[in-house]
C-alpha cells in the first residue's frame, strides 16, 4: 500500500546544541525540561513537535567530525514549527522569557549554537514504511546528526540519489530530514548558513554510527562543503536524567 503523501505542515525547525554543564551534572537541567519546560511548549499555535538527544561517551567515541566549535556538544533539542510559523516563533520566544521572567526558567546549559532552520527534504527507509513527513513523530533510539558549512549558502543541502539509497539502507536507519539555513526570523537564530542532516535511528545509535558515517563522509568528499559535526546521539527518555551526566 503507498502512503499518500502531502504537503509537509512542517515548515521550520529551532534546533538548540548545548555543552553540558559547569559540574557535569546535567539530570537536574534534564528534569526540568523534559517536565516542565518542554511540555510548556504545545500551548503554541503552530508548535508541532519537540524532541531531545543526548550524547555519552560511547557516542563520542564514535564521532567521525567534531569541529572546534561543536567539539563540546552533547545536547540536541529540536522544536519544529508550521503556520502560523512567524507568529509561532515569535511566540516561542516570547514564551521562553515570560516563564524566565516568574521563575519557571531555573537552568540553563552552555550554548553552542541555535539554529533556524528550514525544512528541505524527507526520506523514509524501505524498513521504516511511513510517510516520510511524519518521520520526527514516529520513536526512534536517537540520531545521527551531520552538519556541515556549504561553500555557497545559497545551495539547498542535496543528496545524491547514490549516497541516500546507500544511507536507506544501512540496518537500523529509519529515514532523514535535511534542512538548510532558515529564513524566518533571521534576527533571532545563528546565520553562519549551516546545513544538516538528521538521520533517524531504529537501531543503536552507537551501533550504527559507523555505517552511517562512512556515507555521510563519501557525501562530503564529493560536495562543496566544510564538515562540522557527524556524531550519533541517544533518545533521552523520561526519568533516565542521570544517564546523561558528565561528571568531570
Amino acid at each position: 500500500m503507498t502512503s499518500v503523501r502531502r504537503e509537509n505542515k512542517v515548515k521550520v525547525a529551532a534546533m538548540s546544541l548545548s555543552a553540558s554543564s559547569p559540574d557535569g551534572d546535567d539530570a537536574p537541567y534534564l528534569e526540568w525540561h523534559g517536565l516542565d519546560h518542554m511540555p510548556e511548549q504545545y500551548q503554541i499555535p503552530g508548535l508541532l513537535y519537540g524532541q531531545r538527544w543526548a550524547s555519552t561517551p560511547e557516542c563520542r567515541a564514535a564521532r567521525a567530525m567534531q569541529a572546534e566549535r561543536f567539539t563540546p556538544t552533547n545536547h540536541v533539542v529540536q522544536y519544529l514549527f508550521g503556520e502560523p510559523l512567524e507568529q509561532a516563533v515569535d511566540d516561542w520566544f516570547t514564551l521562553g522569557a515570560d516563564l524566565h521572567r516568574v521563575g519557571r526558567f531555573p537552568f540553563r546549559l552552555p550554548a553552542v549554537a541555535l539554529l533556524g532552520m528550514d525544512v528541505v527534504e524527507c526520506h523514509a527507509a524501505p524498513s521504516a514504511p511511513v510517510t516520510p513527513e511524519v518521520l520526527p513523530e514516529r520513536p526512534n533510539r536517537g540520531i545521527y546528526l551531520a552538519i556541515e558549512s556549504p561553500d555557497d549558502p545559497a545551495t539547498p543541502p542535496g543528496w545524491t540519489a547514490e549516497h541516500l539509497d546507500r544511507l536507506l539502507a544501512v540496518a537500523g536507519v529509519a529515514g532523514l530530514w535535511t534542512f538548510t539555513n532558515g529564513t524566518v526570523r533571521p534576527d533571532r537564530f545563528d546565520q553562519t548558513g549551516f546545513h544538516a542532516t538528521v538521520v533517524y535511528l531504529d537501531g543503536d545509535p552507537v551501533q550504527v554510527a559507523g555505517a552511517v558515517a562512512e556515507v555521510v563522509t563519501d557525501r562530503w568528499n564529493d560536495a562543496a562543503v566544510t564538515p562540522q559535526l557527524a556524531a550519533p546521539f541517544v533518545t533521552v527518555r523520561p526519568w533516565e536524567w542521570h544517564r546523561f551526566s558528565h561528571p568531570g
